[in-house]
């Protein structure tokens, strides 16, 4: 069969072609259990929010390491998420795993006629040793209100060469053309400050809940000012649940979805009043008195960032906490994380970074997308030359 220049069937393929081709490269987030994926539309006006092109959250058919280990299988899932949403192109931004990159706070000092990556460099070297020799280092400017000067704060990210060649041939095994690697805390802090667009003075804190370790990023205005690990997670609550109640660890983790982690005694009240007799056991109230160590550490840690943030910005407080992660989705966690900070704090919403979704039934899919599309979100906003 032969088709004439005119055929419907190849204006079509030019059109999906030309679009490929034109469309930003997508944010890639290959999570613990979810492959998590956004592309925004490359032609928005000046100074508007983007418009998302499509998003996607899909679940692993397999083990996540058992899937990454298996091209073929990985290629197929991939190929199939990507036709779930109307996704142009195969470019791809991803970010380094955790567990293979190290993020380095530093205070570095401009000599004269120095440069801000020569002095990083030689900081970096010194700090290392004989371990940069093997390492892919980049660095993130860190906000900071005398940046004017000599001094500059920043984070400095290091990979084994072996491990960003594993990340990209891994990419190109799943059929995606990766464009550039990103880390976390960068990728997070461009989705915060995209979100704060309207007020560049403000600074805002997420708390983004890991299984075993939980993250701290701090943005001022657009620019990342802090991150740090902390030793706080969902494996440790519900093991602490566990051994207090002399229960299976998948049992007090089922607890906790239901019940989240205790509410305040105003809710407890109007929940006793509502759903059942003064007689029944407060499962809630039990939930937080057990757990209530782990949340005054979790209170400590959030102090001194607090002061952190102040000592960096000449008394400035924070405005506002975001929440994210696996414990971001328990009931009462808004609340309780209220108590320990008194600041307004929300579960993040990724999407109010861009131009909201245009029809009820895309805004309702995109509200369970959001639960999880976070990393993706700001790896899709990262530009294609810069940070």
């Amino acid at each position: 069969m032969r088709l004439s220049a005119r055929s419907p069937f190849l204006a079509a393929l030019r059109r999906r072609l030309g679009s490929a081709a034109a469309a930003p490269p997508i944010g890639v987030d290959f999570a613990v259990e979810r492959l998590n994926l956004l592309q925004v539309l490359g032609d928005g006006a000046p100074g508007a929010p983007p418009t998302v092109r499509a998003a996607a959250s899909i679940a692993y058919p397999m083990p996540r390491e058992q899937l990454l280990a298996a091209p073929r299988a990985l290629r197929q899932f991939v190929q199939s998420a990507l036709a779930s949403a109307p996704f142009a192109g195969q470019r791809a931004f991803c970010a380094l795993a955790p567990a293979d990159v190290r993020i380095m706070p530093m205070t570095v000092v401009l000599a004269p006629g120095q440069s801000e990556a020569q002095a990083v460099a030689r900081a970096t070297r010194e700090q290392l040793g004989a371990g940069i020799g093997d390492a892919v280092v980049d660095y993130y400017q860190v906000r900071n209100i005398d940046g004017d000067g000599s001094e500059r704060q920043v984070l400095v990210a290091v990979a084994q060469q072996a491990q960003v060649i594993a990340q990209l041939d891994m990419l190109r095994d799943a059929g995606l053309d990766p464009i550039a690697l990103d880390i976390g805390p960068a990728a997070i802090g461009r989705l915060l400050g995209a979100m704060g667009r309207d007020d560049l003075s403000q600074s805002v804190l997420l708390i983004n809940f890991g299984l075993h370790k939980s993250f701290l990023t701090v943005i001022w205005g657009r620019r990342l000012m802090l991150d740090r690990e902390i030793d706080f997670g969902e494996v440790q609550l519900a093991d602490k649940l566990a051994a207090s109640l002399a229960l299976p660890v998948h049992i007090a983790r089922g607890l906790m979805r239901e019940h989240g982690i205790g509410a305040g005694s105003a809710s407890r009240t109007a929940t006793r009043t509502v759903t059942r007799s003064a007689t029944e056991p407060d499962i809630g109230s039990t939930i937080r008195e057990i757990l209530h160590p782990e949340f005054r550490l979790l209170a400590e840690e959030l102090l001194r960032t607090q002061v952190y943030v102040a000592s960096r910005t000449r008394g400035s407080t924070l405005s506002r906490v975001y929440l994210n992660g696996s414990l971001a989705r328990y009931p009462h966690i808004q609340e309780r994380l209220s108590e320990l900070v008194a600041l307004p704090v929300e579960v993040l919403n990724p999407f109010d970074a861009f131009t909201p979704a245009a029809s009820p039934a895309t805004s309702q899919a995109w509200s369970e997308i959001s639960k999880s599309i976070a990393l993706a979100a700001g790896l899709a906003l990262r530009k294609e030359q810069h940070g």
